[in-house]
């Protein structure tokens, strides 16, 4: 029952997430030609490689974080672009304007931590494939070998 209640808990947290992080990063590949004119360059990697990794970031780890696949991988890439916003894009604005990216970067922690839970495409992989050794339950054992308690 308690693991239940966690699974569901961390089900709704990465759905939530992952959909609140979708209206930011829809709007940004929308409008990606404005987006590389005007956007800063915190990583002094070029502001057309810094606006394609937020977009990256902001869309496509929030599509795979809302799927459940590499749930680890997107989670801590978004956690790493809510750092850089709030401590380098907005290193010299008042804490009031940190609080957003900070609690995202909060939950995406989390779910790095956690992984995205069993009610997800990662779950069902690492219960059907990893756990069984690539055999379904239902494969017939070779000749000669007894099934152990």
């Amino acid at each position: 029952m308690r693991q239940r209640l966690a699974d569901n808990g961390i089900f709704l947290l990465r759905i939530s997430v992952a959909i609140m992080m979708l209206s930011h990063g829809i709007p940004k590949a929308l409008g990606y030609e404005e987006l590389v004119e005007s956007f800063p360059d915190p990583l002094n990697v070029g502001t057309e490689i810094s606006a394609m990794l937020i977009v990256f970031g902001e869309l496509g780890c929030s599509v795979l974080l809302l799927l459940g696949l590499f749930g680890r991988f997107a989670a801590a890439t978004l956690f790493i672009a809510m750092m850089v916003a709030a401590f380098v894009h907005q290193f010299h604005d008042p804490w009031m304007n940190r609080e957003l990216p900070l609690l995202y970067a909060a939950v995406f922690a989390a779910l790095t931590l956690t992984g995205p839970g069993s009610t997800s495409i990662d779950g069902w992989f690492s219960k059907k494939v990893l756990e069984t050794g690539g055999r379904s339950s239902r494969a017939p054992r070779p000749a000669g070998q007894e099934e152990l308690p």
